[in-house]
């Protein structure tokens, strides 16, 4: 099987030399959930597990507020979650709009997940509201104002400053709210929806012709060959694939080899894929985009980008409810796999990939 050679090898963490940073005031940590988030939380509940021996942050996790009689439900999933991480600490947010009446907002709720975390450390447990946030646990005026700590109060501080270079030297940025987030990687609507559909049909036919004549090894090879010229082209920030293009690989990972291939080179990238990918999937019609969606959430889940994965998944399986790769990965993210377990399965399936390719030529 012919290969495209890479330029240089890349890298999906942060370089190593990156300061550790250290959050120690409830403004840091207010300042700093919306970074890990990639947007401003709204009317949700978010938990952050935190593990000794100095407290280092874990998995961070969000859900919508919920109704009165639905409060114990999500007490108990966060219960089982944090658990399920092992955390020793945690950290609990809960951010609306929602105004105090003879408690504090939301404090009905807060008060039932300290109970459910008195054997750990909870961190903090606060409130953002309009811009302002204040302590469940603390009421001393001189550390918590009776009318509450702007959320920007920790903005220009050391730690939140490294936060934002190591956002940046990942790629990543920070939007409003998650539905901006979804929109980075919405499918065409209307005229070009309907643009996008014929341009798919046309492009599984060329890809079942193409088996025919050349053959299943042969068209991999072609594939994959594809999405290696595309991630080098990707490296540049102004290059976009056009739609021929995009169709083009999002077609060809409906073959799940290719697929997991794809998948698989996530290890060997510095960000430049899941950009691809994310770009692949702004063009990509509702009917086909289980397959680029599902390795797109695939590819940030070891990238540890929780927001986003969920996302990707969730539209996914709006597209496709049996397509079993968003199956199994909707398990692990329901069940809070740590992310090292999914790079686990996708060095492994790597290698069996790799190894049935080389059987094949």
């Amino acid at each position: 099987m012919s290969r495209t050679p890479r330029k240089k090898p890349r890298r999906t963490v942060p370089p190593k030399d990156l300061p550790v940073v250290r959050m120690t005031t409830p403004a840091q940590m207010v300042a700093a959930l919306p970074l890990h988030l990639g947007y401003t939380p709204q009317e949700s509940l978010v938990v952050m597990c935190c593990h000794e021996p100095r407290g280092r942050m874990g998995l961070t996790f969000r859900l919508d507020l919920p109704t009165v009689e639905h409060e114990r439900d999500v007490v108990d999933y966060c219960a089982q979650t944090v658990r399920g991480q092992q955390a020793t600490r945690v950290v609990l947010v809960v951010y609306t709009g929602e105004a105090d009446g003879e408690e504090r907002a939301r404090e009905r709720l807060m008060n039932q997940l300290l109970a459910t975390f008195e054997d750990l450390v909870v961190t903090e447990a606060l409130l953002v509201r309009d811009g302002r946030f204040w302590s469940y646990q603390c009421d001393d005026t001189r550390c918590c104002p009776v009318d509450g700590t702007p959320v920007d109060a920790a903005e220009e501080s050391a730690a939140v400053q490294v936060l934002k270079l190591e956002q940046l030297t990942r790629g990543a940025g920070m939007l409003a709210t998650r539905e901006d987030l979804e929109r980075t990687i919405a499918g065409p609507v209307f005229l070009a929806e309907e643009a996008a559909l014929d341009r798919c049909d046309e492009a599984v036919d060329a890809l079942l012709e193409a088996i025919a004549a050349e053959g299943l090894r042969s068209t991999r090879g072609t594939a994959l060959a594809r999405w290696r010229v595309a991630l080098e082209a990707m490296a540049d920030p102004r290059w976009e694939p056009d739609d021929a293009e995009a169709v083009a690989l999002t077609v060809s990972l409906s073959d799940v080899v290719v697929r997991d291939a794809v998948a698989g080179m996530w290890e060997q990238d510095d960000l430049t894929l899941r950009r691809l990918l994310e770009s692949v999937a702004r063009r990509t019609p509702g009917l086909y985009d289980a397959p680029v969606c599902t390795t797109l959430a695939w590819v940030t889940y070891c990238d540890g980008a929780g927001s986003i994965t969920s996302i990707a998944l969730e539209r996914a399986l709006r597209s496709d409810p049996e397509y079993s790769m968003a199956q199994i990965l909707d398990h692990a993210l329901r069940n809070a796999f740590d992310p090292d377990f999914v790079r686990d399965v996708t060095r492994r399936t790597r290698a069996a990939v790799q190894e049935r390719l080389d059987e094949a030529a």
